[in-house]
């Protein structure tokens, strides 16, 4: 079964959810609640397990990318072993293994939000000289009410996790460990409370419009990043990027090369054979050029500096014409007798 379903949260629950969830199931399914029924101690098992991967955001991110982090546990750093409890009337909270030797500061800790990602398509000219895009995107931003901090000050109160102790017992199965509280840091009382808004995320969904410059000379396939356009960060956590992902239109003339490009220039047999001059396209129009006398099928003219824009460093690369010799067809009789005269005047090699 899947980690979230064993919870009863979405893919997208915040920790402060997951958190909750894992509370209100722990207190149904605890095995010290219900002796003697192996279904619940079952559910208790599978829960926990989701509850230690997904409480984690190292771990949790790699759950959703796909792996299956075995559920280890860690040696002791902080909190005691003070036993066994068999009675259910002991006030502790059902906790993991992880939780229990690792105390869950990290889990309020700031995290740099995600990328997004959009991809565009350009016209062959465009990736030439360079074009902007509207995009529209739809992103965390930082929550207005709390600052982006997921908390809000509030006077002095007793922290209503531990009463005012600075510690909390927790369980797993009948042995009891107590551990400083992670809600007040172990002082007792609260100043700050989670925001409403936001569910302590520190963040909120919001929309907007971006005027995205697209440099000339991108390729097929290149991206264009604007650092911190990407979503806020998780409590004050520092904002990812946003990536537009350029998609390139084939050209009905040009095909590239890397910085190149080429092209291909008919030419007729006596230009071929006699030399002359042929126009040749080019991105910026058209430009005559001349081509020896026996230019053969095939056979490259390269135009500097008429190829792709490199983006940054103001170059260009160059454009290679390739030659493709037209032979018309003989229709008539003096056409053909003219041919068979100019094979027995020219070598055949």
């Amino acid at each position: 079964m899947d980690l979230y379903e064993r919870l009863g949260v979405t893919r997208n629950a915040g920790v402060a959810e997951i958190r909750r969830a894992w509370q209100r199931l722990s207190r149904a399914v605890h095995p010290a609640l219900n002796p003697g029924d192996p279904v619940a101690a079952e559910r208790y098992k599978e829960a926990a397990q989701a509850f230690d991967v997904l409480s984690d955001p190292k771990r949790r991110a790699a759950y959703d990318r796909g792996e299956l982090p075995a559920v280890a546990v860690a040696p002791a750093r902080e909190g005691g072993f003070e036993g066994f409890d068999f009675s259910a009337r002991v006030h502790v909270e059902a906790v993991g293994f992880r939780e229990i030797f690792h105390p869950s500061q990290d889990a309020a800790a700031p995290q740099r939000g995600e990328d997004l990602e959009q991809a565009t398509r350009v016209t062959f000219e465009e990736s030439m000289t360079g074009t902007t895009r509207r995009v529209h995107l739809v992103r965390f931003e930082a929550c207005k009410t709390c600052g982006g901090r997921g908390d809000v000050g509030i006077g002095p109160a007793p922290c209503p996790r531990c009463r005012g102790t600075g510690t909390v017992r927790g369980s797993r199965g009948h042995m009891i460990f107590s551990r400083p509280c992670a809600t007040c840091g172990g002082t007792g009382e609260i100043r700050r409370q989670t925001c409403d808004r936001c569910d302590g995320e520190g963040r909120a969904i919001a929309s907007e419009w971006l005027e995205v410059r697209i440099p000339a000379g991108v390729g097929n396939g290149s991206q264009v990043r604007l650092p911190g356009a990407g979503n806020a960060g998780r409590r004050g956590g520092p904002p990812g990027d946003f990536v537009l992902v350029v998609e390139v239109e084939e050209h009905a003339v040009f095909r590239r090369e890397g910085d190149d490009l080429r092209c291909v220039v008919p030419v007729g047999m006596v230009e071929a054979a006699m030399g002359g001059h042929v126009d040749v396209t080019t991105p910026e129009g058209t430009v005559t050029i001349e081509v020896p006398a026996g230019t053969q099928n095939g056979q490259r003219f390269r135009l500097r500096k008429r190829g792709v824009p490199r983006p940054g460093s103001g170059g260009r690369g160059d454009l290679w014409a390739e030659v493709r010799v037209v032979i018309p067809a003989a229709t008539d009789d003096r056409a053909r007798a003219l041919l068979r005269e100019l094979a027995e005047v020219l070598p055949r090699s």
